[in-house]
C-alpha cells in the first residue's frame, strides 16, 4: 500500500494536466462547434432568401406568361369572332352574288325574249322573199297572210270564203306579186261556186296579162272546162286547139287532147253532114 500510493502521487499531476487538456481540447471543440452552426446557419438563411428571389422571380415571369397567354387566349378569341365574322360576311356576299347572277340571268332571259318579240313584230312588218308558181318577189306580211288564208279556205272547200279572201287581196294590194296567181286561184274558186262566167273572167285576166306564167296552160284549160259547163261546146273546142297550139308542150295540152278525143263534132260538121 505504502509504495501503491507514492506511484499515484507522482502521477497525479500527470492526470491533472490530462484533464485539463482534455477540459481544453473539448473546450475548443465546443467553441468550432458553435462556429460552424452559425456558418450553416447563415449560408441556409443565404439559401432561402436566395430561393425565395429564385421563387418570386420565377413567380413574376409565370405571372408575366399567364398574363402573356391570357392575352394570347383573348386574341385568339378576337381572331376568331373576326373569323367567324369573315365567313358570315362572305356567306352573305356568295347569296348576294347568287341572288344578282341570278337576277342577271333572268334579265338576260326576258331582254332576249323582248328583242326576240321585237325582231319577230319587225320581220313580221318587213317584206319577205315569196316564191310563188315559179315567180320570186318581196311580199308584205299581210299580203302572204291573205294569200295563204284563201288558200286553205279552197283547200278546205269554203270555195266562198276563198273567193272573197283572194278579191279582198287584189283590191287591198293591186299591184301584189301573188296577182296572176290570185286570178288563178279566184277563177278556181268562182268554178267551184258554178259561177262559170265570172270563173271565164278571172282566168282571161291572167292570160292576157301574163300569158307566159306557169299557171297559163292549166288557166285556159279551165275555161275550156266552164265553156263546157256552159254547154258552149264550140267555144270549149276552139279553146283546147288554143291550148294546144300555144302551150304544146305541156301536160295542159295533152289533156287537151285527149279531151277533144270525146267531144262531140262540131256543128257546123253536123251542119254540113246533115246537107250531104
Amino acid at each position: 500500500m505504502r509504495l501503491a500510493q507514492p506511484m499515484f502521487e507522482r502521477l497525479r499531476p500527470v492526470a491533472i494536466a490530462m484533464a485539463a487538456l482534455a477540459a481544453l481540447l473539448g473546450s475548443a471543440t465546443a467553441h468550432a462547434g458553435l462556429f460552424e452552426d452559425d456558418e450553416a446557419r447563415r449560408a441556409i438563411l443565404e439559401l432561402r432568401m436566395q430561393r425565395t428571389q429564385d421563387t418570386d422571380g420565377l413567380n413574376a415571369k409565370l405571372s408575366a406568361l399567364n398574363a402573356q397567354v391570357d392575352q394570347l387566349k383573348r386574341s385568339l378569341l378576337d381572331m376568331n369572332a373576326q373569323v367567324e365574322q369573315l365567313r358570315s360576311d362572305l356567306a352573305k356576299q356568295q347569296g348576294a352574288n347568287e341572288v344578282l347572277t341570278r337576277d342577271v340571268t333572268e334579265l338576260q332571259r326576258k331582254q332576249k325574249d323582248i328583242q326576240g318579240g321585237l325582231d319577230e313584230r319587225v320581220r313580221k312588218l318587213e317584206p319577205q322573199s315569196v316564191t310563188q308558181d315559179g315567180k320570186t318577189f318581196k311580199a308584205d306580211p299581210e299580203e302572204k297572210r291573205l294569200f295563204d288564208e284563201s288558200l286553205a279556205r279552197l283547200r278546205a272547200a269554203d270555195f266562198a270564203g276563198g273567193a272573197a279572201g283572194l278579191n279582198g287581196l287584189l283590191q287591198r294590194f293591186p299591184d301584189t306579186g301573188y296577182r296572176e296567181s290570185a286570178w288563178y286561184w279566184q277563177g278556181n274558186a268562182q268554178y267551184g261556186l258554178r259561177a262559170y262566167k265570172e270563173s271565164i273572167a278571172s282566168f282571161k285576166q291572167l292570160l292576157d296579162k301574163a300569158p307566159d306564167h306557169a299557171r297559163a296552160p292549166e288557166a285556159m284549160l279551165s275555161i275550156a272546162n266552164c265553156y263546157s259547163e256552159l254547154k258552149e261546146n264550140d267555144s270549149a273546142r276552139k279553146t283546147l286547139e288554143l291550148l294546144i297550139k300555144q302551150y304544146p308542150q305541156t301536160e295542159a295540152a295533152q289533156a287537151a287532147r285527149d279531151r277533144l278525143l270525146t267531144m262531140p263534132a262540131p256543128a257546123e260538121k253536123k251542119r254540113k253532114a246533115r246537107n250531104n
